[in-house]
């Protein structure tokens, strides 16, 4: 692709990292986000639309001509789902910041001091190398209420407990810049994709943060990628991440969560369900007494399912 994309002028603090596409409804809020954060440093926003056929790319212009301090934007010519030299792309923005905030086009700040609350931690606690904070998931075409996205406290958090955790914002997240330049983030980049393998480096090179407090709005709808996962590559993907991250305990986790997710779907299994065949060969490749883990585990769970049936009724 012969493209050559605007490169940065100076040096900020903060670089936010925005992809979108064809992302017209709810683009705007994203970007009102971004312009509405009070900082007593230089930040921008690097928004990549990614070749979309609707007013995306318009709106970003828009906010491009009115804040172009803060607003930064890069038009591709053709889709690049996928492709890795998006990436390179935008690198050189990249290495003129100190730290790197992430925002798709769908979602959305709602605290306008959510950079400076980070850069004030991260600046203040060297050994830290993320910081995370909570965030609201909101339904965009279903009637269902606003909920947290994950239940947990402010504090630390190991790769276990990442694991634990797993549905964790993608918006929330703050790195510093020089993780990225590590061997062991390139090298797992390279094998691993995904916002969670931001949370499994940085947990496995330095320390993790987690505020309860939502900053965020995190959008769901019936067209997300991650409502087509199957249950079979959700658990084959998470037990490959802990099996990369070289963590004991977050092995553990996730061979005991696919023992359970399989009990579960055991009586599927037994009445040949396909979806149910798919996830038993992953448990089965996972460790090979995962099945039959999960086979006891379900008949000792069927007299209390039994009996809460007969409670409820």
């Amino acid at each position: 692709m012969d493209y050559k994309a605007p490169i940065p002028s100076k040096d900020y603090k903060v670089l936010i990292r925005c992809f979108t596409y064809n992302q017209e409804k709810y683009i705007e809020d994203a970007l009102k986000g971004f312009v509405r954060q009070k900082t007593n440093f230089p930040y921008c926003a690097l928004v990549v639309d990614d070749c979309s056929t609707d007013r995306t790319a318009e709106i970003i212009k828009k906010y491009e001509g009115e804040y172009p301090d803060i607003i930064k934007g890069i038009y591709l010519p053709v889709n690049m789902y996928g492709n890795p030299q998006k990436m390179e792309i935008i690198k050189p923005w990249e290495d003129r910041a100190q730290y790197i905030a992430m925002c798709e086009g769908d979602d959305y700040w709602i605290d306008d001091y959510k950079l400076q609350r980070q850069v004030d931690f991260l600046d203040s606690h060297p050994e830290y190398m993320l910081h995370f904070h909570n965030a609201i998931v909101r339904y965009q075409n279903l009637e269902l209420p606003d909920h947290l996205i994950s239940h947990f406290k402010t504090g630390d958090f190991t790769t276990s407990m990442l694991f634990e955790k797993w549905q964790l914002p993608f918006a929330s997240i703050m790195i510093r810049r020089s993780l990225m330049e590590t061997p062991f983030f390139i090298g797992f980049r390279k094998k691993h994709t995904g916002s969670f393998t931001f949370f499994i480096i940085a947990s496995c090179l330095g320390k993790v943060f987690g505020l309860a407090e939502c900053l965020s709005v995190y959008r769901k709808n019936n067209g997300g990628v991650s409502n087509g996962m199957s249950v079979s590559y959700c658990e084959q993907i998470l037990y490959d991440f802990a099996k990369a991250a070289n963590d004991k305990e977050s092995i553990k986790y996730r061979k005991n969560a696919t023992t359970t997710t399989l009990a579960l779907y055991m009586p599927q299994l037994l009445m040949g369900d396909r979806e149910a065949k798919d996830l038993y060969k992953v448990a089965y490749n996972i460790d090979k007494w995962i099945p039959v883990k999960a086979f006891f585990r379900m008949l000792y769970r069927m007299p209390i399912n039994f009996l809460r049936n007969v409670i409820r009724h």
